[in-house]
């Protein structure tokens, strides 16, 4: 997990993904004129800058052939990244051509918000943990038990509705309060200013993500934008500063 192959292949993955969010998005804008219908698109838009600058000013400063980089928060890039491939099912509403079917995207959908939350708790738990061994164990793990539970558990078809559906939301909910608890822990435990800053810079990117993804609404998702945006801004700017290594 800490080897430079794994970290090319990662951020290979998601440049890919990063390209083809903000290729189907562009698209989207472009072809709808009315803002009500675009917000979704926009919004994808403002988040996957966010992520982008986000993901640049940690491999920048804090990944090298010395450092290794924290395995936890390149795989939480990446998977920032995934989750933004829900425009991928806007476009299949816009065009009615399908790039992946119905149920991979909404798969693939519970599966990178449920891993992202994993991985901050992970991230929080093994914060001073050094020991590679360990960390790769829970990661693999982790990443097969997270995979098991989005395959198994009911959900729909409608990207849209996923997140109404009581199974899918409840255990969302359950991940993402213990990443706020234990990112809030973090942040009581951290003596540094700027190490603090670090952790509620993650706080509001947990937030604003819950609420563009869970509740799909133009307001929540202008407000879960904005809460991701200023995090990430934080964050980016902790990064570059070069005195806090995530």
């Amino acid at each position: 997990m800490n080897s430079k192959a794994f970290r090319v292949f990662v951020l290979l993955l998601q440049i890919l993904c990063f390209a083809v969010s903000i290729g189907v998005c562009v698209y989207g804008i472009v072809i709808i004129e009315e803002v009500d219908n675009s917000y979704p698109y926009i919004a994808a838009v403002v988040r996957l800058v966010v992520i982008l600058l986000v993901t640049v000013a940690y491999y920048k400063s804090s990944v090298s052939n010395i450092n290794p980089g924290n395995a936890f928060i390149i795989l939480a890039l990446f998977f920032l990244t995934v989750a933004e491939l829900r425009v991928l099912s806007y476009f299949t509403q816009l065009t009615g051509f399908s790039i992946l079917p119905p149920r991979v995207s909404v798969r693939l959908q519970m599966f990178s918000q449920y891993m992202l939350m994993f991985l901050l708790i992970g991230y929080a738990i093994h914060y001073q943990n050094n020991e590679h061994s360990t960390i790769t164990r829970f990661l693999l793990l982790g990443t097969a038990s997270v995979l098991f539970i989005s395959i198994l558990v009911p959900t729909t078809q409608d990207i849209d509705g996923v997140w109404q559906m009581t199974a899918p939301l409840m255990l969302l909910c359950i991940l993402s309060s213990v990443a706020l608890i234990t990112q809030l822990i973090l942040s009581f435990s951290e003596p540094t200013a700027i190490g603090k800053l670090r952790n509620y810079a993650i706080l509001l990117m947990i937030v604003g993500n819950s609420l563009s993804f869970i509740l799909n609404t133009l307001t929540f998702t202008i407000m879960g934008s904005t809460l991701f945006f200023i995090g990430g801004f934080i964050a980016m700017i902790v990064t570059l500063r070069n005195s806090v290594i995530l």
